[in-house]
């Protein structure tokens, strides 16, 4: 570092803003030469980032595996897994670094039960790769109409003389 850039670092402190400025960033190139260079970077790979489940009836669960690779050159830790709607669920997904060459997969269930028509649905992934996020989807349609339940206790009226 500099002693210009020391002085940056300790002005900012000394008044107490805490403002990051492009005088204070640095990267490093790479052994190549290029400060772009990602190959030693995770970078998860998926067989298929979208299933399509075709037709099915309402009420019926669809469950599909989303199975990846780590493409890159160093472990890849999935941070987070978040569903779109609530009538996605998570079923299963590593917890644990996958190191680069080996994989695994994310297992996630669709509840048709309240919906008709064609659907869409999403889950977020979130790692430590290039790209930070990724968007699987879940698509196809859900035949039929959802029959009204009868209530347990029907009001009866009384005839009034």
């Amino acid at each position: 570092m500099t002693l210009a850039g020391t002085f940056l670092v300790l002005c900012g402190c000394e008044s107490g803003e805490r403002k990051v400025t492009p005088e204070m960033l640095h990267f490093p190139e790479s052994a190549s030469g290029t400060a772009s260079d990602t190959d030693d970077l995770p970078r998860i790979a998926f067989e298929l980032s979208e299933f399509n489940f075709d037709t099915i009836a309402i009420g019926e669960k669809v469950m599909y595996s989303f199975r990846f690779t780590n493409d890159g050159g160093s472990p890849l830790v999935i941070d987070r897994v978040h569903p779109s709607c609530g009538c996605t669920t998570l079923k299963d997904w590593p917890q644990q670094p996958i190191q680069p060459g080996e994989g695994g997969s994310i297992t996630v269930e669709f509840n048709s039960t309240g919906f008709s028509g064609p659907i869409e649905k999403t889950v977020q992934v979130s790692t430590n790769g290039v790209p930070r996020d990724w968007y699987l989807r879940l698509k196809g349609f859900v035949a039929g109409q959802e029959g009204r339940k009868e209530q347990d206790n029907p009001v009866q009226m009384e005839r009034i003389r």
